[in-house]
C-alpha cells in the first residue's frame, strides 16, 4: 500500500496551470454531460449527480494531490479528510479559491 508521499515522490510535479486546466476541462465535462443528459432525457439529476462526484473525486487524486503538500504537524487524520471531503463536495467552488491562493502564494 502507498501513501500520498510515497505517490508525490514517484510523480511529476503538478504546475498551477495544469491544474486550472484539468479544472476548466472537468467544468466543461460537467456542462456537456448535463447538455446532453438533457437532450437525450436519460435521468439527467442522475448524470449529473453521479458525474459531479466522480469529477470531484478525480481532481482530488490528480490535482490535489500534486499541488497541495500537507505539513508534517497538520497531517493528522481529521486535517486531511476534513479538507478532500470539502475539496470533493464543493469543488466547482473551492478550486478557484485554492489555485488564487497558491498564485498569491507563489507571485507575491
Amino acid at each position: 500500500m502507498s501513501t500520498d508521499i510515497e505517490t508525490q515522490a514517484h510523480t511529476a510535479s503538478m504546475t498551477t496551470g495544469k491544474g486550472i486546466g484539468l479544472y476548466t476541462m472537468a467544468i466543461g465535462i460537467m456542462i456537456a454531460l448535463i447538455a446532453l443528459a438533457a437532450n437525450v432525457q436519460v435521468f439527467p439529476g442522475i448524470i449529473a449527480f453521479i458525474s459531479y462526484f466522480v469529477l470531484g473525486f478525480l481532481l482530488n487524486r490528480v490535482v490535489l494531490r500534486g499541488l497541495i503538500e500537507w505539513h508534517p504537524m497538520h497531517n493528522t487524520l481529521a486535517n486531511v479528510a476534513s479538507a478532500k471531503l470539502g475539496m470533493m463536495m464543493l469543488w466547482p467552488i473551492r478550486y478557484p479559491g485554492l489555485f488564487f491562493q497558491l498564485l498569491v502564494s507563489k507571485h507575491l
